[in-house]
C-alpha cells in the first residue's frame, strides 16, 4: 500500500511513457482504429457463419421437426389410442420389422390401470456428423390391479427419406424381472 502512495505522485508528475504525444495523435489513431476494426469485422463474419451453420451441425432434420423423444411419445400415444394408421406412419416402411410387440401386448393385459412411458436423452449410434441414427432409451411402467410390471428398451430413429423429420427404424422392448 505504501508503494502505491509513493508511486502515484511520480506518475502524475512525471507522466507515463505510454501516453501519446499531440503531434502523433491524428494519423496513428486513425491507423490503429482501422487495424482494430478489420480483424473485428472478420471475426464477426466468421462468428455469424458458425452460428448460421449451428442448426445444421446439431441435427440431421430441420429445427422445426419433432425431436426424437417426441416421435417416440407420439408413437406410444397412437398405440395406446389404438390408432394403427398413425402408429405405422411413424415407422420407416410402415410397421414392418418392429420388435416392440410387448407394447402392443400391454393392451391385452387384464386390469391395466395405467401405463407410463419415460424416455431418456437420445444417443448417437453412428459417427456421422450430424448423427443419422439415434437411439432413445425408454422405460415403461405398467400398473395393473395386482402388480407393477416394468419394460426397458429403446427405439432407434433415422431421418425420413426427405429429411423432413425422424422416423422409427427399429425397437427393442423387454420385460424387467424384479
Amino acid at each position: 500500500m505504501r508503494r502505491a502512495v509513493i508511486l502515484l505522485p511520480l506518475l502524475l508528475l512525471g507522466g507515463c511513457s505510454c501516453q501519446r504525444h499531440a503531434g502523433d495523435a491524428g494519423s496513428t489513431q486513425a491507423d490503429a482504429t482501422t487495424r482494430a476494426a478489420a480483424p473485428a469485422a472478420a471475426d464477426d463474419a466468421q462468428a455469424g457463419a458458425v452460428v448460421a451453420m449451428a442448426p445444421a451441425i446439431l441435427s440431421a432434420v430441420p429445427p422445426d421437426a419433432a425431436d426424437e423423444n417426441t416421435v417416440v411419445r407420439n408413437y406410444f400415444n397412437a398405440v395406446m389410442r389404438r390408432d394403427h394408421a398413425a402408429a405405422e406412419a411413424l415407422w420407416s416402411g410402415g410397421a414392418a420389422g418392429r420388435d416392440d410387440a410387448a407394447l402392443h401386448d400391454l393392451m391385452q393385459l387384464p386390469g391395466v390401470r395405467g401405463i407410463r412411458l419415460e424416455s431418456d436423452v437420445p444417443i448417437a449410434r453412428d459417427s456421422a456428423q450430424p448423427s443419422r441414427l439415434r437411439e432413445v432409451p425408454v422405460t415403461l411402467r405398467v400398473t395393473t390391479a395386482d402388480r407393477i410390471v416394468r419394460y426397458k428398451g429403446w427405439y432407434r430413429l433415422q431421418p425420413r427419406a426427405d429429411d423432413s423429420g425422424w422416423e422409427i427404424h427399429g425397437a427393442s422392448l423387454q420385460p424387467v424381472l424384479d
